[in-house]
């Protein structure tokens, strides 16, 4: 049963919804993003302050502040063939999806150039991003459930087996992970064309399950749901350099430090959850784990920039675990083209495109929330209705690819999604303060 439990929660319990290349990091932490995926070599907006905080000290003078939010629509599903292995079950091929839409995914950053020195801050949605639904389960609840009435039934005790079969064909899951996080730090600009900034990064991480059945009563549950909350946090470190070799070529190098997270678990709720191993007080490590982020940018005319840049997590120096036991992820990274071209005083267009190679296995996915390979389209637009007033609007479609994952070694799952995101945000720049 143990095992049959650990199997499956540590299929469901991903936490990183939407998008992310280093199974946990995200990095669609602003319009810009959106806007266009290349954003390492950023030095004019106060993103800066995430995606290159080296480029910081090479903004105008002054105070920008920037805030923004991301509209995601998304569709996540997985198909369970089990051949006939559970037809005697009544359970054969099944298939369920999420389409919760997340209203509120917010964004924050400033920079406070003076001189030489730069001072920035952000604040974001570093992982996880909201809750999904699942109104029928998962492929990885209902094989759980359909293990549990295998073996009671082997046990002969047929009445136990039906309720759990019954649970297996009605139950629901529900999985809410947010991580906020929020970096800190300064840049020092030693020549006119070469920066270094360091900041300190905070992240906290909340985790919330339930799964709701009318057969658990019946169970000796001492309800219809399963659930459990935990919460974690930790403190890491970010550095940056940016580089201009000549005046209209720029290059970037950061390395944002492994955020080693600590979830303890609290208000567990129901008398199966021992079953499955969750108990109040019980820790589990889920790192957001390091990353290197390389980035090239070119000023090829007076109003047309273009760019690319790459990241590189080191998920095998992470512990990324659920709350049952360990996961066993390769090493991501995702690469990126993109254009800004100045239309006009008031008004820039930029495009860009992003593929993202996942570090999954066959037998380390999540078929609550896949984590799939993709080909991202962004583009959009800034306004300038003043000169210290910036309206930006931006979308990005992620085209996801199907992959198979073996549950249990033995069942296979093929695995979906589809996400697109819109966003808008306000950036203004105080240039007296």
């Amino acid at each position: 049963m143990k095992r049959i439990a650990a199997s499956a929660f540590l299929a469901v319990m991903g936490s990183a919804f939407l998008f992310a290349s280093g199974v946990e990091n995200k990095t669609n932490m602003s319009t810009g993003y959106l806007r266009n995926p290349s954003r390492n070599t950023e030095a004019k907006r106060p993103e800066a302050s995430y995606y290159n905080i080296a480029g910081t000290a090479f903004m105008k003078n002054g105070l920008h502040i920037e805030a923004g939010n991301q509209f995601v629509f998304k569709e996540y599903g997985n198909e369970l063939n089990t051949g006939n292995a559970l037809s005697i079950y009544g359970i054969s091929d099944y298939y369920s999806n999420d389409e919760t839409t997340v209203w509120l995914y917010p964004d924050a950053d400033f920079v406070y150039k003076h001189d030489k020195f730069a001072i920035f801050g952000n604040f974001g949605v570093y992982a996880g991003g909201g809750s999904l639904e699942y109104s029928e389960g998962t492929s990885a609840t209902t094989l759980l459930f359909a293990g549990a009435a295998k073996k009671n039934l082997a046990a002969g005790q047929n009445e136990t087996a039906q309720k759990f079969l019954g649970a297996a064909k009605n139950h629901s899951l529900k999985v809410t992970s947010i991580t906020y996080g929020g970096q800190l730090g300064g840049a020092y600009k030693f020549l006119d064309n070469l920066s270094f900034a360091a900041g300190l990064r905070y992240v906290h991480g909340t985790q919330t399950m339930s799964i709701k059945s009318n057969y658990f009563s019946g169970l000796r549950n001492g309800s219809n749901e399963i659930s459990y909350k935990a919460n974690g946090y930790t403190v890491s470190g970010v550095f940056g350099i940016h580089w201009q070799p000549i005046e209209v070529v720029d290059l970037a190098v950061q390395y944002q430090s492994k955020s080693s997270v600590k979830y303890k678990v609290t208000d567990v709720d129901g008398n199966l959850a021992e079953k499955f191993n969750i108990e109040n007080g019980k820790t589990f490590h889920t790192d957001l784990p390091a990353a290197l982020n390389l980035g090239a940018g070119w000023q090829a005319l007076e109003n047309l920039y273009l760019s690319t840049s790459f990241n590189y997590y080191f998920n095998t120096f992470a512990d990324q675990n659920s709350i049952l036991g360990e996961t066993d992820y390769a090493n991501s990274w995702e690469i990126a083209l993109g254009a800004d071209w100045k239309i006009c005083k008031w008004l820039s267009y930029s495009a860009g495109i992003q593929y993202g190679k996942q570090g999954t296995k066959d037998g380390s996915n999540s078929t609550f929330n896949p984590v799939l390979d993709s080909v991202c389209f962004g583009t959009g637009v800034e306004i300038y209705p003043t000169e210290e007033l910036t309206l930006a609007f931006s979308g990005l479609f992620a085209k996801y690819f199907d992959t198979d994952y073996y549950l249990q070694d033995t069942y296979k799952t093929t695995l979906s999604k589809k996400v697109t995101n819109l966003s808008f945000g306000v950036t203004y720049h105080f240039p007296n303060l």
